[in-house]
């Protein structure tokens, strides 16, 4: 199953703590652990532990000194153990104290978004594109997730180029960057890119003037199905609030959540489908042999039921997070009564008098929470449904793709890396 990282965990680590800890001229200089696959002391550390107690081991980090690119590979901790199917890639933005290099008068991070600014692109973006290609490459991994802060938004060209669900902060980026290629896949899979802005951006307004009037025109080149604008001028990556249950974005005015996690299981559906359409596209070329087929049938159908079961579980877990919260905001509501301070009436008496206009507390928190939790297993009795239907149509997928035992290894490899 595919790890979906939310919001607040893709914030966090695009953070200090994390993806700039990587550059150990910035950790010493801030007094921050050093971030490494390979930590030798107590000051150094290849566990990332984010604000919802989720723990990250550290895959693989990049630190380029000509152009500032400073680059973190992580795989989430799950039940103990790392999970490498769903490696996430995050770029750090600028880091404005970075040292300045022998060729320029000015911090390198600094002149490297000044040439973005001037070229639509930042000279890190190579090393980026790099980066994510040897961890891309690597038997032992699967990339799922990238994302980038300021700067490092450029990483919505590499999950354009590569088909990877991508989420930016504050992004100092120009779409005018992408390829057509790219341009056609984001504006044909625009669930997959999230790009993250506010308004009055004090620092991205002196990029593209970062604002939703400019982005309806073509003078920026821009692609506004994928950002989402929040009110704000703050560029601070700290400054973005999350929903406490999801742990997705939350608008400045409702406090609900701008995305779902449900749509995050969406983007990585489109994720195995661009990959299932790739190989198609590359078989085809040559012809499709009746075996080919059978693979091709087992691959599409293996994407769609495992993408329903993942869309069905996280919507459940999302209800249920919800409901108890519901329930419990509902309690100390209700706590809050005091009948005791009707001085004019004994408690018992004011009790009788909201009791007879059907405000009681069987009646205002037991039914309610009698409601929610009808609700909450409806959607698990849902959601086990679906995995129950998904493990039987896997089983008769390996069944069908096991008549050829060629076929059958290599649908097992791509199936892992799904």
């Amino acid at each position: 199953m595919v790890f979906n990282y939310t919001d607040n965990q893709l914030n966090n680590l695009n953070q200090d703590f994390a993806v700039y800890s990587v550059n150990k001229e910035f950790s010493e200089r801030n007094k921050k652990k050093f971030v490494t696959d390979n930590p030798n002391n107590k000051n150094e550390t290849n566990t990332i532990t984010t604000s919802d107690s989720q723990e990250f081991r550290v895959v693989a980090t990049k630190s380029d000194t000509e152009t500032g690119f400073d680059g973190l590979a992580v795989a989430p901790i799950v039940n103990g153990k790392p999970d490498y199917k769903n490696v996430a890639v995050i770029a750090a933005g600028t880091d404005p104290d970075s040292p300045v290099n022998k060729n320029v008068f000015i911090a390198r991070d600094v002149n490297s978004a000044i040439i973005a600014r001037q070229t639509y692109l930042s000279p890190q973006y190579k090393v980026a594109d790099q980066f994510v290609k040897e961890i891309m490459d690597d038997p032992r991994y699967e990339v799922s997730q990238l994302s980038g802060y300021s700067q490092g938004a450029y990483m919505l060209k590499v999950g354009a180029k590569y088909h990877i669900p991508t989420t930016t902060f504050n992004a100092w980026f120009k779409y005018g960057a992408l390829s057509l290629k790219e341009k056609a896949f984001i504006e044909s899979n625009p669930s997959m890119f999230i790009d993250y802005r506010r308004k009055n951006d004090d620092v991205v307004v002196w990029n593209d003037f970062n604002h939703p009037e400019w982005y309806n025109t073509t003078t920026t080149n821009s692609m506004p199905n994928t950002i989402h604008w929040l009110d704000g001028s703050s560029h601070k990556i700290a400054d973005w609030e999350f929903d406490p249950v999801t742990g997705q974005v939350v608008d400045g005015k409702g406090g609900n959540p701008l995305i779902s996690g449900v749509y995050r299981a969406y983007a990585n559906s489109l994720r195995g489908m661009a990959s299932y359409k790739d190989l198609k596209s590359k078989w085809s070329s040559d012809g499709i042999s009746s075996s080919e087929e059978i693979y091709l049938d087992a691959a599409q159908g293996s994407i769609l039921s495992s993408s329903m079961a993942t869309a069905a579980r996280t919507g459940a877990d999302e209800v249920s997070a919800l409901a108890k919260k519901a329930n419990q905001e509902l309690q100390e509501i209700w706590s809050k009564i005091d009948f005791t301070s009707y001085t004019a009436l004994a408690p018992y008496e004011v009790e009788a008098l909201f009791a007879s206009q059907g405000i009681t507390q069987a009646q205002f928190i037991n039914t309610f929470q009698a409601e929610t939790d009808q609700t909450v297993t409806k959607m698990n009795a849902s959601a086990q449904a679906f995995e129950n239907l998904d493990k039987q149509l896997q089983e008769v997928i390996e069944k069908t793709v096991a008549t050829d035992k060629q076929l059958a290894k290599e649908f097992r490899q791509w199936k892992e890396k799904m």
